[in-house]
């Protein structure tokens, strides 16, 4: 089983992001894993314009058989499975290239929803096990990581490609107000889903 994980590079006011590090980690064979499973990584960049652009790519080079893509939520304390992509851009901040649209379509004839195709109930449950803090989240935003995800599941309507979006918390070390959690917590995180994602 390949999964391909995907993780974006810093943005805004944000000093790091912890999802370039996970995909560092993987790219150094440092995440544990089955042996069954052999894991792909790829840091995408912050864009409207080209984010899912080099997703896809990768998807093409790789042929995963799941796709996780990871973002950074700053405001958030726990790691959050997003269930829906909503069709909608609209940017509180621009994005690395200065573009910031607001109250946009992604496809101005696509669906106005799509949802997450993986078993984000047995995740959740999964990793409340490891007693990681962990929960459903019903809006991935509007901003690039709401834009990737519905793109991601758009491209695999129709494939056996189990696929879905996944946002972090910040990390101490980013020095930022509010809630964090440390790497290890969101390592570990990241090792029970592959787990579980073997077994299912």
């Amino acid at each position: 089983m390949k999964i391909l994980i995907s993780g974006f590079q810093t943005f805004g006011n944000h000093s790091l992001n912890p999802t370039t590090l996970l995909v560092e980690a993987i790219q150094q064979k440092k995440i544990q894993h089955p042996s069954n499973i052999e894991l792909e990584g790829i840091i995408l960049p912050v864009t409207f314009d080209t984010s899912f652009e080099e997703l896809q790519l990768k998807i093409n080079q790789t042929k995963p058989d799941i796709i996780l893509s990871f973002g950074l939520a700053g405001r958030r304390d726990a790691i959050e499975f997003e269930r829906v992509a909503i069709n909608c851009m609209d940017a509180y901040i621009p994005d690395n290239d200065g573009e910031q649209p607001r109250d946009e379509k992604i496809d101005p004839k696509g669906e106005t929803a799509y949802f997450s195709s993986l078993p984000i109930r047995e995740l959740e449950a999964a990793l409340k096990k490891e007693n990681i803090p962990t929960r459903i989240s019903n809006s991935a935003g509007t901003y690039v990581c709401n834009y990737v995800f519905y793109q991601l599941m758009k491209s695999q309507l129709g494939s056996e490609v189990k696929c879905g979006f996944i946002h972090v918390p910040s990390i101490p070390e980013q020095n930022e107000k509010g809630a964090s959690m440390p790497l290890e917590t969101i390592v570990k995180g990241l090792e029970t889903i592959i787990k579980t994602l073997s077994m299912v």
